[in-house]
């Protein structure tokens, strides 16, 4: 914690500097200059005792907790007294006697800015002397041992390489439960059965039904198939809604409980269908839920997934449940083994028996097992090293309560030190929560954890590495798309994000609130229910407020948000305002901003100078576009804006160098002028809503954004519409999609020029036509995923020569296409082939590509056909 602390205070005293240097005099600089000092040994002191960090030491613990304690206090003069000062001040001198008076004041506030940082110099200097009074020079700090050195590590194992190996693909003793549940799933029995699996916290029971519900044969029996998670934070209407989406195409997120379970039923009736119920815990929820699951006779079949052996016997009491059995010594060890060495790799000979060791002390529990081994693949591969672990997980499980726990602690307080935060910060998302990783390396950003997104990916790919958070989609080249954390990891966050004081939760259902106490010195709090009684008496130091179920008193709590003055992360989900709220735009700390309205975005949004990232939901999409205020040139720090609608830019005042992602772009905002302002921008979502005659215009703009990696145009469909040269597309483009936009085929030759498109996606009648053909000229060179969805493609006629590189080929809702291209099993490269509710024929035409591949030996191409209604 004590390291994120320095780096936010580093760029805050580089902000001050930076913003108005005129009044830093020399003495203040000399003083910034110090504590610029004292910061840069504090970050070696903090790096150097997370490497060294092999056993608990009190006295290093208290000293990073004053460093911690200190830093933040000197971060909330600068920022309250000093920074948001300057920014009130702001304007003067627009006449001779505001200029007088503006150099008055700048001499003043020079002395102001010197007298408010000398107390705190002077505190940091003595928390530096008491850093330099430990010595590192013989390698050892009050029982900390170095004695190991990176030479231990063997080569080609980084964290990188690490994190490649899948854990969720890794299956150890959970052989004979996943046949034995298959074997149910499967039985003559025509009446519906629940299959309830039950086991304590981490067990693997999700693993298992994940597993039977995924085996390729058993889905094949099934009509439709439906995953849901319940957990204890669970909400009827969320779970009825994503059932209702993995059912239809269409949902009706206005309809009232009763009237969602009135259309599952039905679209449920007659077909056979295979339901999970994830983490149930109570028997109400399933009373609630089982009036939308018809018995037909037919086989379905419901697997429940629960701690609780009473929710299991409610449910069904004929039912016998499948009780799962910790893990024997062997199963333990080679869990452990392959998890660390890969299942292809031997152990080391000498590790073995100092491995058994460690494995068994975890008393088979597969969730220990896989953060213990996340840990030994950090470590050096030593004796000594893993004896260390064996006698700290020994000393866990005799001393720890809730054992568990007591293992996944050790792995967090293994963490390096700039890891820790951003491992904490996933308590802020309610229980089972799926978390956009982008979104959330943003906020990791706006808090000052991380300086940008490339170093986000490396700290989310180590969390991972680590079996502390869990991928839960990837993309189609394995690049995690969304995250979240076991159950008893988000335990272990709550509770240890309460001890360090990070961050403070009120969840549902939860009938207490925090002390006064805590709440004085709680720096970012989350609210998870309407229970916001602790909102009232927050600190004015707090710097991120979320709110995941709107505000309980909306006209009474938006004219507080002022007095939080130093608030850099403010979200409110689920909640809409009438009008747009003029009282956040006082808050000009705010990196941070995400909440919904029906007004258009105020003119004074302009004042939150520092704001990175703002994303604006609308309550009504209207007819016209909303308008940016031009103010928005002066957001010289904004990264990324968001807007619920369709919107409209204004024209450019100035030079946006920082922007890099835009969302929802109407078309006819799209000018060269406009794109020539945003030079750096790599990510672009364009609505399409302009006359037929002008899009070729507008399109053609395109070109001058160089750095554009990603680009999703979508049309209104009305009228067809051509890309009206070859040119239009930067040639940075690595990934395209297209909805809409009704282009005929010929113009694909337009895309195929592309030198650098790895991923497109071609969706409700993106092309128009029942024939697309490629000749042998033209070559997607780099292209490893396609996507071709909703289309009216009948004959499609290409080859391998014209995919050399393609991973994944992706069909959906092509009812007419006739086959898929028979040479495209000659593609070296390709993966897989999925095909979901697509023709008869294009089906068997993919399971013949997939036979004559077996047939020559090729057992690694994977044809995959869902064609359930």
């Amino acid at each position: 914690m004590a390291n994120a602390a320095v780096i936010s205070l580093v760029r805050s005293l580089e902000q001050l500097v930076q913003r108005k240097p005129h009044l830093i005099s020399d003495e203040t600089r000399r003083m910034v200059d110090s504590v610029h000092d004292s910061l840069e040994c504090f970050q070696d002191f903090l790096e150097s005792t997370s490497k060294r960090r092999q056993k608990h030491c009190r006295k290093v613990e208290e000293l990073e907790r004053e460093i911690r304690m200190e830093v933040e206090k000197a971060e909330d003069v600068i920022e309250l007294k000093i920074m948001y000062g300057i920014m009130k001040k702001k304007g003067l001198s627009k006449t001779f006697l505001r200029t007088l008076v503006g150099k008055i004041d700048a001499t003043r506030e020079r002395k102001a800015i010197r007298k408010t940082l000398l107390p705190f110099v002077k505190k940091i200097d003595a928390v530096k002397s008491n850093v330099m009074g430990i010595s590192f020079g013989t390698n050892q700090v009050q029982g900390y041992d170095d004695s190991t050195t990176n030479e231990d590590l063997l080569p080609g194992h980084s964290s990188r390489n690490i994190a490649k190996l899948n854990p969720e693909n890794i299956v150890v003793g959970l052989e004979d439960d996943l046949v034995r549940i298959i074997r149910r799933l499967k039985g003559p029995t025509l009446s519906r059965e629940i299959i309830p699996i039950l086991g304590m916290g981490g067990i693997g029971k999700t693993t298992l039904a994940r597993k039977a519900f995924d085996d390729f044969e058993t889905r094949n029996r099934f009509d439709i198939h439906i995953w849901v998670t319940v957990s204890q934070e669970y909400r009827i209407r969320g779970m009825l809604l994503d059932i209702l989406r993995s059912t239809s195409d269409e949902t009706n997120e206005e309809s009232n409980i009763d009237r969602l379970m009135d259309m599952i039923y039905k679209k449920l009736k007659g077909w056979r269908y295979l339901v999970v119920m994830d983490d149930i815990w109570s028997s109400e929820v399933w009373d609630l839920m089982t009036r939308t699951f018809p018995d037909d006779n037919n086989g379905s079949r419901i697997i429940l997934t629960s701690r609780q052996e009473e929710v299991a016997i409610h449910a069904d009491p004929d039912s016998n449940p499948h009780k799962m059995n910790l893990l024997n010594s062997d199963n333990s060890w080679k869990l452990i083994r392959d998890r660390v060495f890969g299942v292809e790799h031997a152990c080391p000979p000498e590790l073995e028996d100092i491995g058994e060791q460690i494995a068994q002390r975890c008393q088979g529990l597969p969730l220990a097992l896989l953060v213990v081994a996340g840990h030994l693949s950090k470590i050096s591969r030593t004796r000594e090293s893993w004896n260390d672990v064996s006698k700290s997980v020994s000393k866990v499980v005799a001393d720890e309560s809730d054992i568990c726990l007591g293992v996944l602690a050790m792995s967090y307080n293994y963490l390096p030190d700039h890891l820790k935060p951003c491992f904490l910060y996933m308590g802020v998302f309610p229980e089972d929560s799926v978390v956009n990783i982008v979104r959330l390396i943003n906020l990791w950003i706006s808090e000052g954890f991380i300086s940008d997104e490339l170093v986000g990916r490396d700290c989310m790919e180590d969390l991972v590495s680590r079996n502390l958070v869990m991928v839960r989609n990837r993309s189609f080249d394995g690049e995690a798309k969304t995250c979240g954390v076991h159950d008893l990891i988000r335990d272990l966050i709550l509770r240890e994000a309460e001890k360090e004081k990070f961050l403070e939760v009120t969840r549902i259902h939860e009938a207490t609130n925090p002390s006064a106490e805590k709440l004085r010195s709680t720096r970012r709090y989350c609210f998870h229910s309407h229970n916001q009684a602790a909102f009232w008496k927050l600190s004015s130091i707090i710097r991120t407020l979320h709110f995941f179920d709107g505000f309980q008193k909306l006209s009474k709590q938006v004219p507080l948000l002022v007095s939080f003055k130093l608030l850099r992360v403010l979200a409110i989900l689920n909640d809409t305002f009438p009008t747009f709220p003029l009282e956040i735009t006082k808050l000009v700390q705010l990196r941070y901003l995400q909440f919904t309205c029906y007004d258009n975005i105020h003119w004074s949004v302009s004042k939150l100078y520092n704001l990175q990232t703002f994303i604006l939901g609308y309550g009504v999409a209207g007819l016209l576009p909303p308008t940016i205020p031009e103010g928005i040139w002066q957001m010289r720090n904004l990264r990324h804006l968001h807007i619920g609608d369709f919107f409209s830019f204004p024209i450019p005042s100035n030079k946006l160098q920082n922007l890099q992602e835009l969302s929802r772009l109407a078309l006819s905002s799209c000018t060269c002028e406009l794109f020539s302002a945003i030079p750096n921008l790599k990510k672009l979502k364009i609505i399409g809503n302009y006359l037929m005659e002008m899009k070729r215009e507008r399109l053609n703009s395109l070109s001058c954004l160089e750095k554009l990696e990603i680009l999703k145009y979508r049309d209104d469909g009305i009228q067809p519409s051509q890309i009206p040269s070859k040119y239009v597309l930067p040639a940075s483009l690595k990934r395209l999609t297209l909805s809409c936009t009704s282009l005929p085929w010929e113009d694909m030759a337009n895309i195929i020029t592309l030198p650098n498109l790895e991923v497109l996606k071609i969706k409700d009648n993106g092309f128009l036509g029942d024939v697309w053909m490629l000749n042998d000229e033209e070559n997607f060179k780099q292209l490893k995923f396609l996507l071709i969805s909703w289309t009216g493609l009948k004959h499609w006629k290409a080859g391998s020569v014209n995919f050399p590189k393609l991973q994944r080929l992706f069909l959906k809702r092509c009812m007419n296409l006739e086959e898929i291209p028979q040479d495209f099993g000659d593609i070296c490269t390709l993966e897989s082939i999925e095909l979901h509710k697509c023709s008869i024929s294009a089906a068997t035409s993919g399971k013949n590509i997939q036979e004559e591949q077996e047939s020559i030996g090729n057992e690694c191409l994977s044809v995959l056909i869902y064609n359930h209604p």
